[in-house]
């Protein structure tokens, strides 16, 4: 269950909000925006045809309300302290992180930036309602998580077993050890047993220098990292291509190149729609 929230502002200051535990001067007594956020659904549809053909889906912004209760213990706070503490992190506009813990273990983080903090100060229960807008629905794990492999010349995979309940891109970086002269391609059995295909063909790679495909959202990227400088190399990556993600469950992943075996790592960071 969650027990604990964290929040770090700008000034890369922590505050933390315990669930259910006021020793701290504060407690959440409610949280709401950590279930999944609506879908925007686009369709159209055809005159004397019944329905509708979908066209696209998206998911919204995320709105995270919480009900802060203020404790003050009156001998080194008191609901004002409280209360301008708690604007050092939730002033309007601020950009916050925020971290999850579950069961007092670090489980997912988000940011976002603070749309309300408002209160009543004639209360004689000093509440703070704040409301922070997320522009990145998905909650992400800690740290992130790393396959190391090698290429193969054949069909041998390797399973990364995916925990996120959200689609990742991922971060694989070829260390060659020698020279590839056919190209790379990455090949990824998702748990649909949808089958992706990245191909970088007829181009040759000395050693020593690294292959670097970054294919998460926002950040996609090829690069050729060798002598100092990492050039993007995306005019060389087959037009017809998938980008790379790993869904929830098994994906059965490979590196194929011509050769001897050549070691390389995939990164990704597991995310999550909903807490």
């Amino acid at each position: 269950m969650l027990t604990l929230v964290e929040v770090t502002n700008a000034s890369s200051n922590t505050l933390q909000l315990p669930i259910a535990d006021s020793s701290a001067g504060y407690v959440v007594i409610e949280i709401d925006g950590l279930d999944p956020v609506n879908a925007a659904l686009t369709s159209s549809s055809m005159a004397q045809v019944d329905g509708a053909q979908p066209q696209n889906a998206r998911r919204d912004t995320r709105n995270i309300t919480m009900k802060v209760g203020l404790v003050p213990d009156f001998v080194t706070t008191t609901v004002d302290s409280l209360r301008s503490n708690l604007y050092d992190y939730f002033m309007s506009k601020a950009n916050v992180s925020l971290a999850f813990y579950k069961d007092d273990a670090l489980y997912a983080v988000c940011s976002g930036q603070v749309e309300t903090c408002s209160n009543n100060m004639f209360s004689a229960d000093p509440e703070v309602d704040i409301s922070i807008i997320c522009y990145d629905p998905d909650f992400y794990g800690p740290a992130p998580e790393v396959l190391s492999a090698n290429t193969t010349s054949n069909t041998d995979t390797q399973t990364i077993s995916y925990e996120g309940s959200s689609d990742s891109g991922i971060i694989f970086t070829l260390s060659m050890t020698e020279n590839v002269t056919t190209g790379i391609t990455l090949y990824n059995i998702r748990p649909d047993n949808t089958v992706q295909i990245m191909s970088i063909r007829g181009r040759t790679f000395l050693t020593p220098g690294q292959i670097i495909v970054n294919t998460i959202p926002g950040q996609k990227s090829l690069q050729y990292a060798i002598g100092g400088v990492s050039p993007s190399i995306l005019t060389w990556f087959d037009p017809t291509s998938d980008w790379i993600s790993l869904g929830k469950g098994d994906n059965q992943f490979r590196a194929v190149i011509d050769g001897d075996p050549q070691p390389y790592t995939v990164s990704y960071v597991a995310q999550y729609g909903a807490l």
